[in-house]
């Protein structure tokens, strides 16, 4: 059972005050998981944004849980919390605004991944993901809202996931060893699991019907529990990279024309991009 903090029902083994009046930790990330589902749905409706910084990110978490619980929804967890199960802390409440300060500036000085070839892509996108989950910015929601980021930053990088092939328990053990440092199998697998978009284009032809049914299914599966678990605090400052034991399901998608389209779209902008800077190198 999970401690309670303010953020909890007194009493309650660390359920988190909600808009429902929910008390079970059961219902309340069942609820958790509906609210999630369908703002991810919104979400990929959308056009992606050109800055997906911190601020993106923190749009996300408020817009998935604002209505449920509004007391943490889009706001920087100001209590210590730990991964379920391990003891292991996650960043203390002193250093993540600082921590996600320094990781954002990295990707953006990075265009957010764009512009490279998918090896290096996934190597990158390996080593960030695993920053961001142990800075664990939020009180809970943190796997639910990265997902749906993530999503975002590998189609607007032209390296879309496929989800719908990923199996969230070997995803969760590279997650793992990502935020404890070794990143290297989730580069790989993340890697072996990029979209095929010649073959999803021809697909897209083929059953729009059947992958539209896919991609209901895969937002459903895409919302799961964070399992964050409150602790005492203690003196000192906290090692930024502290595995996370409940990652979650990974958010799944299935291909679709209209992330073809953004894929293309943005495969063309880098290429455009990478000229611009060819020129510039040969003018001077």
């Amino acid at each position: 059972m999970s401690e309670d903090d303010k953020y909890t029902y007194a009493g309650s083994g660390g359920v988190l005050i909600n808009s429902r009046n929910i008390r079970d930790q059961a219902g309340l990330d069942e609820a958790m998981n509906g609210y999630a589902s369908v703002a991810m749905a919104a979400l990929r409706a959308e056009p992606i944004p050109d800055r997906l910084d911190a601020d993106y990110l923190q749009a996300i978490h408020e817009r998935m849980f604002h209505r449920l619980v509004p007391g943490i929804a889009g706001r920087i967890r100001d209590v210590d919390v730990q991964a379920t199960g391990t003891g292991i802390p996650y960043c203390r409440p002193d250093y993540i605004e600082a921590n996600l300060s320094t990781l954002f500036h990295k990707l953006e000085r990075e265009d957010y991944l764009t512009g490279l070839d998918a090896d290096t892509f996934t190597e990158r996108l390996a080593d960030r993901w695993g920053e961001l989950s142990a800075i664990h910015p939020y009180r809970d929601g943190n796997t639910r809202s990265q997902s749906a980021y993530i999503t975002a930053l590998a189609e607007r990088a032209a390296h879309p996931i496929d989800w719908q092939s990923i199996d969230v328990d070997t995803l969760r053990i590279h997650r793992l060893q990502a935020v404890a440092g070794n990143d290297r199998p989730l580069a790989a697998y993340l890697r072996n699991h990029l979209v095929d978009t010649d073959r999803a284009a021809s697909a897209v032809q083929v059953q729009p019907q059947a992958l539209s049914a896919d991609r209901n299914h895969a937002a459903s599966r895409a919302a799961r529990t964070d399992g964050d678990k409150p602790r005492a605090a203690d003196a000192g400052p906290k090692k930024l990279r502290a595995p996370d034991a409940d990652l979650g399901r990974a958010q799944a998608s299935s291909t679709s024309e209209e992330r073809d389209r953004r894929a293309e779209r943005r495969r063309a902008e880098s290429r455009q991009r990478s000229r611009s800077r060819d020129n510039r190198g040969l003018e001077r």
